[in-house]
């Protein structure tokens, strides 16, 4: 009996040393868990909260496929592509010996790439200079997919496709490409893509509104057509959204919208003509350089053909050209150099002399001995001057005055010549259109400076303004000049008289060819000015027409019709037995023009370091080439505009583009009332088919 009751006590003791134990036990777990907690709450509080907090929504735009340009005719012109892109994605575990180890094994995969290269474009931080890789600034966000090479090889994808496990990261995806016609039609005018940061990075107002709509290296138009047409052509962006961390580490997608192609724009450019145009001032200069007076240093030209009625440009040329593609991968800076002569679209803005194949500063001061693609617009205004005479009452259409030769204004030595020393003896305004009379329009430059006084210039400047000349033009394309009304710093500095004589022949204001195309057009219509069109309709994917392009008139010019008629028949005359007589010999329509032959003095400074004073020096004096047209004189429906810098005469420079242009034109359109059938067959000029 003792004995149990002792052994049930034993059992007793150890079942409470074993509750006494566990309770231990558990004390202990609850202990560390509330030491925990408090750890996880008062000393890493702030860390942890800031880092669940910091967990986000990222969306991630899909790049919408760039709608396709056309020209009036629906030959292709632009379009986008899908290009297989090897893209680099950083993962989180990475670090800088993995970046570099991934460069130095893609060098070797990826072919016409380096590892300095690569490094940069996997924007990871880190860069070589000078041999060593150093830290660098990421340029876009860390999730980010950054592309490393376009436009794969089937060698290239499998090799990749096949070592992703040494490769990880990098990925090939399908993404769309940029590309140009290889004809290079109307390049300065349809303009070019670039990625996104570039042209934020330039300060373009649009693109940095609208951030949140576009991958970084996304493409976007920069310049031209492509600059205009942004918002129609590149579609509706899709999206990816991703829950990134506060490392900017994915970690799940949770969304994918797909993204909407673009429009396609179709323009006012017919192909034909406008290649025809080009080839044909391609190999009309060096001729030019070679036998036209004055003219060895004609490089470039520049011209703009616009239909009369509905202000639709058919063909728009600024030569040199270049093939826009060297956008697409990059271009690298040999490549540039090459080509940045090219670039800018002299028939709406300053373009510079082409001075290849000098390069360095040696380009830049061969640059400042010649004139860009802005010029004096010599006598080609002289039909305005006539038409302001005859408006103001200063002149009558069947006045006749005797040419004296050299017309004296002010003081002695304060005297206006024709060409030449030419004396053209009795002139009507007819007459004074047809030989180009300095004199006759220096008489109608003091006639309003003696009816208006102090306030010529400005009347003067109405009359110009309401042609387009001084003011833009309306067209659809950044960056167009409203030139230089320098008759405005002669007055100032002179006066009215000096500034209206010496304005009055087409010295004292310089114009694009768009312009003058503008200009023309508007006595061709007379007196209405219209916009000129670039884009004749936008299509949407499926073919439907969402926007169509209507005439524009901007403003009307009233005069009487015997004014108008005066002009008409004076620019007639200017291409049978006046100064555009040989250019046009032979044409089978009548043709209305006037030519012009500006004088231009050029200066060069001693030194192109403007950190230190500079001398300028004159340097030459040299004749640009300037014409404008419109045809037929009975029905006109094109008016024709050319600009050739340094060209001497502009009947034997401008004037015979001018024709070339007319030629093309009545081939592939007709210069009569209706217009022939178009011909798929004749949408490549002849002997210009690429494969």
């Amino acid at each position: 009996m003792y004995n149990q009751q002792e052994k049930e006590n034993s059992r007793l003791k150890q079942v409470f040393n074993r509750l006494n134990l566990l309770l231990l036990l558990v004390f202990l777990i609850f202990a560390l868990i509330i030491f925990r907690l408090a750890y996880v709450q008062v000393v890493k509080g702030e860390e942890y909260q800031a880092e669940a907090v910091s967990k986000s929504d990222k969306k991630v735009p899909i790049p919408a496929m760039r709608g396709n340009i056309y020209d009036r005719h629906g030959n292709l012109i632009v379009h986008s592509r899908g290009s297989f892109t090897a893209v680099f994605q950083e993962k989180e575990y990475m670090d800088k010996d993995y970046y570099i180890q991934l460069a130095t094994k893609l060098e070797k995969i990826l072919e016409g790439t380096t590892k300095e290269d690569l490094l940069k474009k996997m924007d990871v931080g880190y860069e070589y200079k000078n041999g060593n890789v150093v830290k660098s600034p990421r340029m876009t966000q860390k999730f980010l997919e950054k592309d490393l090479k376009h436009d794969l090889s089937q060698k290239e994808i499998a090799y990749l496709s096949e070592h992703r496990n040494e490769l990880d990261g990098v990925a090939v995806i399908t993404k769309p490409i940029r590309e140009y016609d290889p004809k290079q039609v109307a390049v300065q005018t349809i303009g070019y893509v670039r990625p996104f940061n570039v042209a934020d990075n330039q300060g373009i107002e649009y693109y940095r509104q609208r951030k949140d709509d576009y991958l970084p290296n996304q493409t976007v138009g920069y310049d031209g057509i492509e600059r205009s047409y942004e918002e129609e052509l590149r579609g509706e962006n899709g999206y990816r959204l991703y829950q990134v961390d506060a490392h900017q580490n994915i970690l799940k997608q949770i969304k994918e919208v797909p993204p909407k192609r673009g429009n396609n724009l179709y323009l006012t450019i017919d192909q034909r003509v406008q290649l025809e145009t080009r080839d044909f001032i391609k190999s009309f200069l060096p001729k030019l350089r070679a036998t036209g007076r004055n003219a060895s240093y004609a490089k470039t030209a520049y011209a703009v053909a616009m239909e009369v009625k509905t202000g639709k440009i058919v063909a728009m040329v600024s030569y040199p050209e270049y093939d826009p593609n060297i956008w697409t991968s990059g271009p690298d800076k040999e490549t540039y150099e090459q080509n940045k002569y090219s670039f800018t679209n002299g028939t709406i803005r300053s373009a510079p002399y082409d001075v290849r194949p000098k390069t360095g500063k040696a380009a830049e001061m061969e640059n400042y001995k010649h004139p860009a693609s802005i010029v004096p617009a010599g006598s080609v205004v002289k039909p305005l001057t006539v038409l302001m005479g005859l408006s103001e009452g200063l002149i009558t259409p069947y006045d006749y005055w005797a040419d004296p030769g050299a017309y004296h204004y002010g003081g002695a030595s304060d005297v206006v010549r024709n060409d030449s020393g030419h004396n053209y003896g009795m002139l009507t305004p007819r007459t004074a259109i047809q030989k180009s009379a300095n004199t006759y329009m220096a008489r109608i430059g003091k006639l309003m400076s003696e009816k208006h006084g102090k306030n010529s210039v400005t009347v003067y400047q109405k009359y110009y303004h309401a042609f387009g000349l001084g003011v833009k033009t309306g067209v659809d394309l950044p960056g167009e000049s409203a030139g230089n009304e320098d008759f405005l710093v002669m007055n100032k500095r002179y006066g009215p008289l000096a500034a209206m004589v010496q304005a009055s022949f087409g010295q004292q204001g310089r114009y694009t060819a768009m312009q003058l195309a503008q200009y023309v057009a508007t006595i061709a219509n007379k007196g209405v000015r219209l916009r000129p069109q670039l884009v004749d309709r936008i299509v949407d994917a499926k073919g439907n027409v969402v926007r169509p392009y209507k005439t524009e008139v901007l403003n009307v010019i009233k005069e009487s019709d015997i004014n108008w008629r005066t002009i008409h028949q004076g620019m007639a005359m200017v291409t049978q037995g006046g100064t555009a007589t040989s250019a046009f010999a032979g044409f089978p329509y009548r043709v209305a023009a006037k030519t012009g032959t500006s004088q231009q003095d050029i200066y060069v400074p001693d030194s192109t370091d403007f950190t230190k004073k500079v001398n300028w020096r004159k340097y030459k004096e040299i004749n640009n080439g300037v014409f404008v047209s419109f045809a037929p004189v009975e029905d006109p429906k094109l008016a024709v505009a050319v600009i050739v810098p340094e060209g001497g005469y502009g009947s034997q420079s401008a004037g015979r583009i001018a024709r070339a242009i007319y030629e093309a034109y009545d081939k592939y359109i007709g210069l009569g009332p209706t217009d022939k059938p178009y011909d798929p067959k004749t949408a490549v000029p002849k002997d210009k088919k690429t494969e």
